[in-house]
């Protein structure tokens, strides 16, 4: 049987004495963390730096590097939250314009976690996307301004295969030839 005294010991390192330990002082040293902070915003916006782009028609966009939820058996396209001021709050048609092709899909803005519908998996499939592909959605409509006529949500979406390069800035911007 084991002794409480023992017990109490195992707990602590091996030759250390709680006076010992206290007189650790933690290094401190400066830390840069200037990568890890996004770009300046060009405005004060709520639009923010992300909706900014420079695919050429200055129109709002999001990039996500692809994950084996969007491309296998659930194929799961959401939307980032902070894309959601943008869309409409309801369900609605939406196209992706990829290399000449259109795909209809429908756009769940009804949802707390907006997404595209099932659909995006013959998206998915067609353009054979793979895990650490990235996609580059642009957001190049949302027609329908007249009450009768229906709102369809259309991004033209560039894939940039094996990721997005690293090491750009916003001074060496990407550049997306379709």
């Amino acid at each position: 049987m084991e002794n409480t005294a023992t017990a109490g010991a195992s707990k602590q390192l091996p030759g250390a004495t709680s006076a010992r330990l206290s007189g650790i002082k933690p290094k401190l040293e400066p830390c840069d963390d200037e990568f890890l902070r996004p770009p300046v915003a060009v405005s004060d916006s709520v639009e923010g730096w992300e909706a900014i782009t420079p695919l050429g028609a200055g129109n709002p966009f999001f990039s996500i590097v692809l994950s084996r939820n969007h491309v296998h058996k659930k194929f799961l396209m959401l939307i980032p939250p902070r894309f959601y001021h943008l869309l409409p709050e309801a369900r609605t048609a939406a196209v992706l314009r990829c290399g000449g092709s259109s795909w209809p899909m429908s756009y769940c803005g009804d949802l707390k976690q907006k997404k595209f519908d099932a659909a995006w998996k013959a998206f998915a499939v067609d353009n054979k996307l793979e895990i650490g592909d990235a996609c580059v959605f642009e957001l190049t409509g949302s027609g329908g301004e007249q009450e009768e006529e229906e709102t369809v949500v259309c991004f033209q979406v560039q894939i940039l295969r094996g990721g997005l390069p690293r090491g750009k800035t916003p001074d060496v911007p990407i550049v997306i030839d379709d």
